[in-house]
């Protein structure tokens, strides 16, 4: 029938769904979201802290003391190796005229080549106190705790319960069920009713696994290798959403404007002035200007504070009437993706360093701790939410399916249901008056035969009359 053939739609939309959405399609959206997370965490704690650049350039600078503190112990080997050759020679070639060689005093030398770079180094160390390791040692344990004590139980269940129900959603939005909308709110019903059941067991379920690396998390080499790379690529995405953002204000913006705005901007935050509030300077004067006939409104401008009128002066000093507030908010929306974006390149360049490349010195990379800390939370956070509700969903929705929608349903209800559609309820009365027409043929048929049957009985009983023998009048003649 109709209703079995529209069920039969669904369920193999609904295995196909299944077949493409497992495991590791759902620890993939777990992961991205955990990821775009950890994009947040950094830029609340770090990005926006005017101290990561010292962090940067610490750990590049490190980087390149320690190459040159090797290139350095490298050469002072090699010029004392070629020092004791050649002091030997000499000794050789005077050992006539002298008892014994004689010897320069190379450690002396090599002690001072050595102690002048460790000197260098550090000092270049000393630029680096230990306030400030304890200082990124408690940023590095407040992200984590801000990634793993935000709820991710209840972040991402609920994240994977409205990925199913758009997927729901989206096949009972399509052919056939467009028609029908009763069904449609039926298994949207208990589609969320069978998630709803298993959404809060899911949440503790979840919380309770992650619940160890909210307070310790122990990272294996090749686990930080891999995090590594992904986070220099999520940085590397950071930087093209950045650059996109700047293409899209450039281009809705004259360049030439755009460039002076963003001056006017840098110079009023130099002066302690907020471009908004010039803004509001400039409505307030040009009120000012338009009451200046007056003789009150003369007094009331008089009678301003200094602050006031230094604020004004500072506005009339940066030409504040040739900039509209749209152009102002851009140019502020420019400084702030430019300051973004050289954070981003700095942080591109240390975690590229040799300083990143050991877990060690995690609290110099928090980009990199952090997408460990995220990719273990995604693994384990999969595990319950596949068996806890993934799989439930997929068992039980089909089922559902057949006991709310296909079984004990009566004719009457199956043929309101397929009138739904107009196409199958044009058939359907088509099909009606063809049975009726065939009822009424069929009584006709009936009517015909049965006068025909009655003609024939009358034509027979005539034909017996006239053949039957004569009467006589007197049937017994001669009495």
């Amino acid at each position: 029938s109709y209703m079995a053939e529209s069920l039969d739609v669904l369920k193999q939309k609904f295995k196909a769904f299944q077949q493409q959405f497992g495991k590791p399609q759902l620890r993939a959206e777990v992961q991205r979201w955990l990821e775009s997370q950890v994009m947040n965490v950094c830029a609340e704690l770090y990005w926006s802290d005017p101290a990561v650049q010292d962090l940067s350039n610490h750990v590049t600078r490190s980087r390149a003391a320690g190459w040159w503190a090797d290139v350095s112990a490298k050469v002072s080997q090699t010029a004392t190796a070629a020092a004791s050759v050649i002091t030997e020679l000499l000794a050789a070639n005077t050992a006539k005229e002298q008892k014994g060689p004689r010897l320069s005093k190379q450690p002396d030398a090599s002690k001072d080549t050595n102690g002048r770079g460790r000197a260098k180094n550090g000092t270049d160390a000393n630029e680096w106190s230990e306030n400030d390791d304890v200082y990124w040692g408690h940023q590095l344990d407040r992200a984590s705790a801000l990634l793993t004590k935000s709820g991710v139980g209840r972040w991402t269940t609920q994240m994977v319960v409205d990925l199913l129900m758009d997927n729901v959603v989206s096949m009972v939005d399509a052919e056939p069920f467009v028609h029908h909308a009763d069904t449609r709110t039926a298994v949207l019903n208990f589609s969320h009713a069978i998630l709803r059941n298993k959404y809060h067991s899911t949440v503790d379920q979840v919380e309770n696994t992650i619940k160890p690396f909210k307070y310790e998390v122990e990272i294996e080499p090749h686990e930080w290798s891999k995090a590594r790379k992904r986070s220099s690529a999520l940085i590397d995405n950071e930087i093209r959403l950045c650059r996109q953002a700047l293409q899209k204000v450039r281009s809705s913006t004259s360049k030439k404007q755009l460039q002076h705005a963003v001056q006017f901007v840098k110079g009023a935050e130099k002066r302690g002035l907020d471009p908004l509030s010039v803004q509001a300077e400039i409505a307030r004067r040009n009120a000012e200007q338009a009451t200046a006939s007056q003789p009150e409104a003369s007094d009331a401008a008089s009678a301003n504070s200094d602050s006031h009128d230094i604020a004004s002066n500072d506005v009339d000093d940066l030409g504040y009437s040739q900039y509209s507030p749209r152009l102002l908010r851009q140019a502020q929306q420019v400084l702030m993706v430019q300051d973004r974006l050289s954070i981003l390149h700095m942080r591109r360049k240390a975690l590229a360093s040799s300083a990143c490349a050991s877990p060690d010195n995690k609290r110099f990379c928090p980009e990199t701790f952090l997408d460990v800390v995220a990719e273990k939370l995604a693994y384990n956070a999969v595990l319950f939410i596949n068996y806890e509700l993934l799989q439930d969903f997929f068992f039980q929705f089909p089922r559902e399916l057949d006991s709310n929608l296909y079984y004990g349903k009566t004719l009457q209800q199956t043929r309101d249901f397929a009138s739904q559609n107009p196409h199958i309820g044009q058939q359907l009365k088509l099909i009606e008056r063809r049975q009726r027409l065939e009822l009424v043929m069929t009584r006709l048929n009936e009517l015909v035969r049965q006068q025909t049957a009655a003609e024939q009985h009358g034509r027979k009983r005539s034909h017996w009359s006239s053949t039957a023998s004569p009467s006589y009048s007197n049937p017994f003649p001669g009495l």
